[in-house]
Formats: structure tokens, sequence, C-alpha cells
């Protein structure tokens, strides 16, 4: 006979706590919604308390015990709440939690006497109410803990804010020819755990680099694999301290500290990666490198264990030897692409209709392809040369011309650099002027692989070397130099930087090494026809000297950037005899100038001694007769020798964060050639700026860099200046307690002198409650220069409004620390800005309010969006943006900021959106599809 044998047993204290707990929380439904709420709470403090350790493990902290326990206890019960989560999916409620009663898919199951029954954790309504009640006190319990937790050793963190990684490198939203199945062959050789060295090795401009950068696309998308994406440029002659220094920097570690010794900056580097899945892709390596002083290596106790931390390297190369000696597991040599290959790349950046319309250009268009020998950088810049030749004759004269052997055969190349130097050759003898070609040169002169700023660095080399002579003030130069950089992009001759400053530089552009190589070939000495120029470039190379004075004789140009000379030997007379440009910016150490080195360089017109330790300049200066360009910012130097007075062929005078207090009277004012002059940031009294502009004899008008104390007296001093107009201008309120409400930039003191040519304006520490920018009085055009706005520290600032300008060429907008200003909407008034940027602005809610009856807000110009630390900024705005132009989003510390108001058109050129990732991963969205598409463009940090 069947019978069901049950057991009894009754727990009344159980029985009585689930009927409290029922009591209490009423039905499940109600208690899992409440447990999921303080269990988000929770997340919240975890994820806040792991940015306190990452930043602290950035100075060199590390957790404490209790905070790494805390987080475990965490981590558990998560586990047990999805668990809890899970049961009541399917649970019964038909009977007391109390009985020990079995149950299998929901239906009692009739078994025979004497069988027994497995026990499991029961999972119907009052389990799952008393297990709940359970969990919300171990929720509150570790809430608690952690309001009492310090959660690293030392001080504990309060700094809030993103690390900017050193490359971010944008999506392309064309798949390159020819790679993608190398690529998916070695995401797949590292997905499956097969090795953890890949090299990647081919001839120069084969597209080693382009690989590169898809695997490490690929991994910023897919984030379950490392911790860290390191992205840094090896290059030749690259020293493993600056390595190091860049995967510091890359990874925003500050513990590495210049004195520090390889040793010493590798442990500092393997502490930090120690437990860190990381991926470490090392560009264009020449030689054997040390990856354990790079950081990627396993400790002692870890090579035991099972379960250890990826540390996954790729790197490129030219040389299949380097792979050998690297021990690469996994070796992939990149070849040249195909016909069908070379015709599509070339097809791709040529013009089509050009191609298209005449079968004998196509004709012609073909033997230039079969020229290139499918080396991709050839292809590209053959066709992006071409560019705008509609005739056969000029793609008939451009075939001959990269056949002629007379064009590279004296030129002692390497076999694989025949090609590439043809194309090259070929492309820089199509740009227009000798100007432009010039320019391209000039580039060569900074580090491989660098990234330069346009307007900090390149611009104003170019203005000093003499290839922009032309102008009446300082603005048409840069406004050449523009574009002379045009010219020098559209060719592929220069590339977009990687890197996204913070608005201090402008953005940068790279010269790739082998157009470099070939730039170099042509300055180097070799007979050439046309070109017999001597240049030494020795550009981030380490040297801790200058070399030996036999190589001068013949050197007309020479740039020794970025190295680690700390001191320069006495030179004889006429050491450097046809020397007439010297670049010695970025030796850091450098701080003083021997007596007889500029009695050497009869012929100098060009130096450059940027960012050294200068404290002093020697009285021999004024041997430099020939000096036309001076640039000494970035120094230590207190004071100007009266023998500067004698430089009367000085034109461009750059002094700017300088420590000068003393400079004798008349030594800048009887310079009659000068045309530049900054002197912004510089700790001048303000009676001596005023008295030597003011008796200023020069024969052109003297563009301005200052900065000054925000008074009107100031300001209208700056605007009777008989011959001088202010091209950057700082007004710094620091010292001025007054509270302003209005500051108005359209009243008489703003006369045409001060607004018309100014192109930088910062305003700083100001008490005021309201700023208009307005055309000056009768003067339509003020303003008309201006590109660049900075608000910093204006803590009282509630609004900001134009009256009556049209900025039509402002392209920057910085704001920080302007806690009270309620939103940025005059923004959608400048028809040509193209970067925002919006940092520490606690008062801010929404970023631009509702304007008109529009259904959508519209900006075509905005390119880069950047809202870092904005607290309680809830949105951006309340109706749709549309920004088809924007390429870079970024977003940090912004927790309110809970959705973005753009919509698919913005795939058209997004290059990337940098943020956080619990951020990205709790955004709302009305449309998912949305949030698909722009994934793959999410850069987390």
């Amino acid at each position: 006979m069947a019978f069901i044998k049950l057991n009894l047993n009754v727990d009344v204290n159980s029985c009585l706590s689930g009927l409290k707990a029922t009591l209490r929380l009423g039905r499940p439904k109600s208690g899992i919604e409440k447990l999921k709420k303080e269990m988000n709470n929770l997340r919240d403090k975890r994820d806040d308390i792991k940015n306190r350790i990452d930043l602290a493990e950035l100075e060199g902290r590390i957790p404490t015990n209790r905070v790494s326990r805390w987080l475990r206890d965490v981590e558990t019960l998560e586990g047990q709440v999805a668990a809890i989560e899970q049961d009541f999916q399917s649970t019964s409620c038909f009977s007391c939690c109390c009985f020990n009663q079995t149950q299998t898919g929901g239906t009692s199951q009739t078994q025979q006497a004497g069988d027994q029954v497995p026990m499991r954790e029961p999972s119907n309504c009052c389990s799952i109410i008393l297990r709940v009640a359970k969990k919300l006190g171990e929720v509150k319990e570790l809430m608690d803990r952690a309001d009492k937790l310090d959660p690293v050793k030392l001080d504990p963190v309060t700094t809030v804010g993103p690390s900017v990684p050193a490359v971010m490198l944008s999506i392309s939203h064309r798949p390159p020819v020819g790679i993608e199945s190398d690529v998916e062959g070695i995401v797949s050789y590292i997905d499956g755990g097969e090795g953890n060295i890949i090299g990647i090795y081919g001839m120069g401009g084969v597209g080693k680099t382009t690989m590169l950068q898809r695997i490490q696309q690929h991994y910023h998308r897919n984030h379950a694999v490392f911790d860290r994406v390191i992205w840094v440029v090896a290059s030749k002659d690259c020293q493993l301290k600056r390595l190091q220094m860049n995967i510091a920097k890359s990874l925003g570690l500050n513990t590495l500290q210049e004195n520090d010794d390889e040793k010493t900056c590798g442990d500092k580097l393997f502490s930090y990666l120690m437990n860190k899945n990381c991926l470490l892709l090392l560009d264009d390596i020449w030689e054997h490198l040390d990856l354990q002083l790079l950081g990627m290596a396993h400790s002692a106790t870890d090579r035991g264990q099972q379960q250890q931390p990826r540390k996954t390297v790729v790197f490129t190369t030219r040389s299949e030897a380097v792979c050998v000696q690297m021990k690469a597991e996994k070796k992939i040599k990149i070849k040249c692409l195909d016909p069908v290959q070379a015709w599509q790349l070339f097809e791709e950046n040529s013009e089509g209709d050009v191609l298209n319309s005449d079968a004998g250009i196509k004709f012609v268009a073909e033997k230039l392809v079969e020229e290139c020998a499918g080396l991709p950088l050839a292809l590209i810049t053959i066709a992006r040369a071409m560019s705008g030749k509609k005739t056969w004759g000029d793609w008939d004269a451009a075939l001959r011309q990269i056949r002629d052997e007379h064009q590279w055969k004296t030129v002692c190349l390497p076999e694989d650099s025949v090609v590439m130097y043809k194309a090259f050759k070929m492309s820089y003898d199509s740009l227009e002027n000798d100007s432009i070609r010039e320019c391209l040169l000039c580039c060569a002169l900074w580090p491989e692989d660098y990234d330069i700023y346009k307007f900090y660095d390149l611009i104003p080399c170019w203005i000093g070397c003499g290839i922009i002579r032309e102008f009446n003030v300082i603005n048409e130069a840069f406004t050449k130099g523009c574009s002379h950089l045009e010219a020098l992009m559209a060719a592929s001759l220069l590339e977009q930087s990687s890197v996204i400053e913070f608005p201090y530089r402008d953005t940068g552009v790279k010269m790739h090494d082998v157009i470099r190589d070939m730039a170099l070939l042509m300055v180097s000495g070799l007979d050439l026809e046309g070109n017999k120029r001597k240049w030494i470039v020795k550009a981030g190379i380490g040297l801790s000297h200058l070399p030996r004075q036999e190589e001068w004789p013949e050197a007309e140009r020479a740039s020794f950037m970025r190295n680690n000379i700390t001191s320069l030997q006495e030179y004889g007379a006429f050491t450097f005899p046809k020397l007439y440009m010297l670049i010695l910016r970025e030796n850091r150490n450098l701080k003083t100038i021997p007596s007889s080195l500029f009695a050497s360089m009869p012929r100098l017109t060009y130096l450059d001694l940027n960012g050294c330790g200068i404290r002093e300049l020697p009285r021999e200066i004024c041997s430099l007769t020939e000096l036309q360009y001076l640039d000494l910012s970035y120094n230590l130097i207190t004071s100007l020798p009266a023998e500067f007075g004698c430089l009367s062929k000085l034109e461009y005078l750059l002094l700017s964060d300088t420590d000068l207090k003393i400079v004798p009277k008349g030594t800048i004012s009887n310079l009659l050639m000068l045309k530049w002059l900054d002197i912004s940031k510089v700790p001048l009294v303000p009676e001596w700026w005023w008295d030597e502009l003011k008796c200023f004899k020069g024969r052109y008008q003297l563009s301005v860099g200052i900065s000054i104390n925000a008074t009107t007296d100031n300001i209208e001093r700056l605007n009777m200046l008989p011959n001088v107009s202010i091209w950057k201008l700082t007004l710094d309120g620091d010292n001025i307690s007054k509270h302003q409400q209005v500051m108005d930039l359209g009243t008489k003191q703003w006369g045409c002198r001060v607004s018309d040519h100014l192109e930088f304006l910062r305003i700083n520490y100001l008490r005021i409650d309201k700023l208009m920018l307005a055309a000056g009085v009768g003067h339509e055009s003020s303003f008309g220069y201006l590109k660049s706005l900075y608000f910093e520290d204006l803590e009282l600032l509630k609004e900001i409004s134009l009256n009556r300008v049209r900025l039509f060429n402002l392209r920057k907008i910085h704001i920080f620390g302007c806690h009270m200003l309620k939103d940025a909407s005059w923004v959608l008034q400048l028809p040509c800005l193209n970067f925002l940027e919006i940092i520490s602005c606690e008062g801010m809610k929404e970023l631009i309010s509702e304007v008109g009856n529009s259904n959508s807000i519209s900006n075509p110009s905005i390119q880069r969006l950047f809202l870092i630390d904005m607290p309680n900024l809830n949105r951006i705005a309340n109706q749709p943006l549309h920004f088809p132009n924007l390429e870079y989003i970024r977003v940090h510390s912004c927790p309110e900021l809970k959705k973005l108001p753009f919509g698919a058109e913005i795939l058209n050129r997004l290059k990337w959106i940098d943020g956080e990732e619990y951020w990205w991963n709790n955004l709302n969205w009305d449309d998912k599809s949305i949030k698909d598409s722009l994934t793959p463009y999410v850069w987390f940090n």
C-alpha cells in the first residue's frame, strides 16, 4: 500500500520569524524590490570605493585588508541575492517554509515507504521573505562598515577626476583593406590563451600600425578579457626609461619619477600591474626589450598558481630577427597587397569621378598602382598626390616621374625603401609651392612618432624659420599656417594626432615614421638635385651631449629636442659657421649656457630653448646679431641681461611662463624689428610692461600675449598703446576682492586694439555675477579673430550672454570651476564652435536649457564635447540634439547624467565616447538600438 511519509516536526520560532517577516515586508515581490534597491545603493558605494582605490594605486598606495575583505563580502552577497531572485521566479506559495516538505518542479511526488526525501533550501513564499529579510540586514551591515573604511594605506583619497590616456585611437568607419583576416586570427589566438607574445613584422608602410590599432579597438570594445589595454610607441633609438614613463602615462600612474633608474621604474610598473590582466601593444620596436622591466611579468608566487593574471604583449617591428629576440610565440608577416586589394585601396583614396571619366587616365592609374608594388602607404600617398589632377597629361607625367631612376638612384636606399621614396618624392613635388614643401620638411625636426601641436609647436616654428613672412599681425601668420597644414594633411603627408589634449594646447598632427625617414633623406646633405641641405636631427633619442665638433662645419639646422642634455661644452670661434637654426627645447635639466656658445654661431637666426631649466642668459647673447626668433618660454630665468637690447634683428620673442622679474629699461621697446612678443604668465610688475609697450618704437605693429590684473585701468591702458595689438590676453582677478555684478566686454575700454586681433582670452578668479560678450562701441568686428575662450574659477558667475557680437571664428570654449553657472545655452549662437569642455561646475543641472519652440536643437559645427566632474548635471538638453559632426564625447564623474540626447546621426563622424563603465551601463535609452550602435565606440577608463 502506497503512502506518503511527512516529517511534521515544526520549528515554532522559525514559524513566528517567518510570520513577522511576512507582516513587515508584505508580499515577496515588494521585499525583492526593496532588496534590489538597497543592493543598487551598495553597488554604488562599492564602485565609489573601487574608484578611490584605483586613484590611490596610481599614487603607489594599496588597499587595506579590511577594504579587500569588505569587497569580497559584497561580491559574495551579490551571488546570494541573485540566487534569491532566481528562486523567486519559480517559487511556490502553498505551504509554510517551516515544514520540511518534498517538492520537485512544484508538485508533490508519491514515494514508497521508507524512501528518504532529499533536502534542499526551500523556495516558497515564507522562505523567500525570510531570506530577503536576512539579506537586507547584511546589506545594512555592509553599508555601515563602508562608512568606517579608510580604503588605502596612508591618506584617504579625495581627488576626483578622470585619468587622461596618452592615446585614444578613433574607430575607423571603413575597415582597412587586406588586414582584417590577420586581425581576426590574432584576436582568436589571444582569446584562446595559446600564447602571450605575438610579433607582427613587415616592411615600413605595409600596415603594421593599422593592424595594431584594430586589435586595440577590438579589446576596447570587448572588456571582459583585459583590465588594462596599454598602447605605446617605441620607435628607433627609443630609450627603455622613456618607454617606461610612457606606459605609466598611459595608465595614469604617477609613481614613476624622472630620476628613477630603469629597475626602479620596472618594479613600480610590475607592482601596479601585478594583479591585473594586461594587454600591452608595442608599436615599432627595433631591438629586444625586457618585458619584465615594462611590468609585463608574473610574480614568483603567481607562477605556481593555476590562475594567473594574463600578461599579453603584441608588438610590431620591421625585422623578423626582433621577433626571435623577443621570443614571440606567434609571428605574423604582413605582406604587401595583391593587385585587386591594391587597386581597391588606391580607388578609396582617389577621386572616383576622375578615374572613371577617362579610360586613358584609368590605364595610367593602373600603371601607377603597379609601381607601388602593393605597399599601402605608397598607394595612399600617390592617390592623394593625384587629387585634383584631371587630365591625362598630368597622370602620364606622374607615371614618367615615378619611373625616372635618376629620382632615386643617387640616394643610397635599402631595397625595401625604394618604392616608398619614389611615392614620397612624387607627392612632395606635387605640393603647391616651396613654402608648403619647406613646412613638411620642418616636421621632421620633431622626434619620431611625436604628436606635434599646431599652435604651440608647429606654426610658430614655420613663422620663426621665415617660411611664413608676409603678414601685418601674427593672426594672419597663424591663418596662413593653418592653410599649409590643411594642404599637407590632404596629401596624407601629415595625419591627425591620436592624442586629444585638454585645451591649453590644441589638437596635434603626426608624421608617419616612414614619411619622416624620407623627409630626412632629402635634408641629409646627400647629392640630390636641388637639395644640398645639411640638417642634424637627433631628437628624442636620449642624447646626453651634443655631437662632436667635426660634424658641425656643414650643418645648417640642428634639432636636439627632448633629450637628456644637462650641459654644453665650451666651443671655439666659428665652430658652427653655417648653422642658422638650433633647437634644444625640452632638455629639462639644461640649466646653463656657456658664454662661448653664442659667439661660435655667427649666422644663427632661430634659437629654441623652450622648456629647459635655464636660470640665466649669458651676456654674450648680444653676439647673435642675426637672431630673428628666440623662444625662452617655460624656463626659470628671472632677468634679461642689459645686452639683450643689442639683438637688433629680433622679430619674435617668446617669454611666457618664465620667472622674469627684472628687465632693463628700454630692452624691449628698442627692438625695432619686433613683431611678436609673448609675456603671458610672467610675474612682471604692471608698470614695467606699461612703460616698455608705451615706448615701443618698432617698425611693425607688435602682436602681444600678456597677463594682467583685471582692472578697468589696466584694460584701458592696453587700448591706449600706440603700436600694439593684443593677440593673447589673460585677465586675472586673483588679487581683486571687489564684487562686480556685470562684466561687459563691449564697453569703451575694450577698444579695437584690445579686441580686434584677440585670439585667446582667459578670465580667471574674478568675482562677477554676469559676463557679457558684446561688440565694442562702433565696432561690429570686435572679437572677429577670437578662437579660444577660457573661463576658470569664476565662482560667482551665474550667466554668460552674447550681445551684438558675431563670433565667427570662435572654435573652443573651456569652462572650469564656475560653480554657480546655470547652463551653457549661449554656445548655440556660435556658428563655428567645435570644442566645448566644461569641468567642475557644480551648480549646472542642464547643459542647454530649452531654446525656442523647435522640437530639436541643432549645431552642425561641434566636434568635441567634454563634461567632467559635474555632480548635479542630470541632462544635456530636454530636447533631442542634432550634432551631425560630433566626433568625440568624454563624460567623467557625472553620476546624475542618465541619458544622452543623441540619435543615430552622430555615427556618421563619431570616433569615440570616453566614460566610466558603470555610467555607460546605467544610461537610459528610448531606443536600445542606438545604444547597441554606439557601444563599439565606447572607451572605458
